[in-house]
């Protein structure tokens, strides 16, 4: 878990047999995002706090729903990680929902695994299965996604 009380993520069990599947809530759908980000990166490395800023990157993506948007975000982080030998942690995001489409920006840091990381496991995918990023309540965000690996 990480977080506030009011703000976090956690793996959940017995959803899938070889997969790892992450809860999170927040109050922005932009923390949500971000949750989901840091869970991907504990998956990723064994000591996810340690990673150093020492390159940044800026991302760009568009969907038409906001659940598939999460799918392609962390998808994203993980080609970034795959093509660029990259890991990166969102420092900023923002979420934008214009006429046909919802845009998210964000701002990512973070240092190359060759660095002397202790690799955790290799993500291959963000899948569709279960997935949803939805506001539950006013000030409450929820998400659910399934990492395969």
């Amino acid at each position: 878990m990480s977080g506030d009380s009011n703000e976090y993520f956690e793996f959940v069990e017995d959803i899938t047999l070889a997969d790892i599947a992450v809860h999170c809530k927040a109050k922005t759908v932009e923390n949500i995002f971000k949750l989901n980000a840091e869970a991907l990166l504990q998956v990723c490395l064994e000591e996810p706090s340690k990673l150093k800023k020492v390159e940044k990157c800026h991302v760009l993506l568009q969907h038409n729903y906001l659940d598939l948007l999460l799918v392609k975000f962390l998808n994203e982080l993980i080609f970034i990680k795959d093509t660029r030998g990259l890991l990166v942690y969102p420092e900023t995001i923002q979420i934008i929902y214009s006429n046909d489409a919802v845009i998210c920006e964000a701002r990512c840091t973070g240092d190359y695994i060759t660095n002397g990381y202790d690799i955790n496991i290799d993500p291959k995918a963000v899948t569709m299965h279960k997935v949803k990023c939805e506001k539950i309540n006013d000030d409450e965000w929820e998400s659910f996604i399934v990492i395969d690996v």
